[in-house]
């Protein structure tokens, strides 16, 4: 406080040019050590990249930077779960992947994963956690066979569900979109009585919706939604069905029949 007086005195007195510089030689004396310890560990996106930006992130200087681009914060597990059995994450394990923010820019990211409790994604670095602002539209999560297969990613967007601005999985998209919502939270209660123990645990539920007039709408994959979902195609998909042996309560065959339906929407 007493630094900031002296150098308002100093660079406001119209005295002379010497007590000017005088107060900018102290305030750069002040300001540089902080600068140093707040940013100076931080890498930043340059050259040519084909529109991927590589970045290293620091996080003693992530939250002070205004202009890191995922404006990260320090998240911690909330300690009134710390009785629940499991973790609130989508994946068992971190994951690869990408986000692409608002402006259309694209950055790798090497351990993500979505916190299914929040709907929010975080991730890892340096081994803190961290947790995104609200300027991601994309988040993909890289397959196992990613490089070979890129089809095997996860897409999660904002974008997509009409009811809600919260990310969820594109499981197919065209006429007829489905997508997934996933939530996780504690279920059950901690009982003992010396011979059973029962653990309040946290349990995983993907819900699964298709837009119909504009909201989003529950579905269980079956014939009867299928046919619901496809009826002016209807023969078509049926044949489709039947030549390919596929058993459409089964989520994967489910969504080859609608993503097919969707192929021959879009060529005619």
């Amino acid at each position: 406080m007493i630094y900031k007086t002296i150098i308002r005195y100093l660079y406001y007195s119209k005295e002379n040019f010497m007590l000017k510089t005088l107060a900018s030689v102290l305030l750069a004396a002040i300001i540089s050590p902080a600068f140093s310890q707040n940013g100076a560990s931080i890498t930043r996106p340059s050259g040519a990249t084909n529109g991927i930006l590589s970045e290293q992130l620091n996080p003693a200087g992530m939250a002070n930077i205004l202009a890191d681009p995922f404006k990260g914060q320090n998240f911690k597990i909330s300690d009134n779960t710390a009785d629940v059995e499991g973790n609130p994450f989508l994946f068992e394990d971190w994951k690869k992947g990408e986000v692409t923010l608002k402006n259309g820019e694209k950055y790798p990211i090497e351990k993500i994963n979505l916190d299914a409790l929040r709907n929010q994604f975080v991730y890892v670095v340096n081994d803190s956690l961290y947790e995104f602002s609200d300027n991601i539209r994309i988040v993909k999560i890289y397959g196992e066979n990613h490089s070979a297969d890129p089809s095997s990613d996860m897409i999660f967007r904002t974008d997509i569900n009409p009811d809600a601005a919260n990310f969820v999985q594109v499981l197919t998209k065209g006429k007829v979109t489905i997508f997934c919502e996933y939530t996780k939270k504690p279920e059950g209660e901690n009982y003992s009585n010396g011979i059973v123990k029962n653990t309040r645990k946290y349990v995983l539920h993907p819900n699964y919706f298709s837009i119909i007039d504009g909201h989003s709408v529950p579905i269980k994959f079956g014939s009867s939604a299928l046919a619901d979902l496809t009826s002016d195609k209807k023969d078509e998909v049926v044949a489709f069905v039947k030549t390919n042996h596929l058993k459409v309560k089964n989520e994967p065959d489910f969504l080859k029949a609608v993503g097919y339906y969707n192929e021959i929407n879009s060529a005619n």
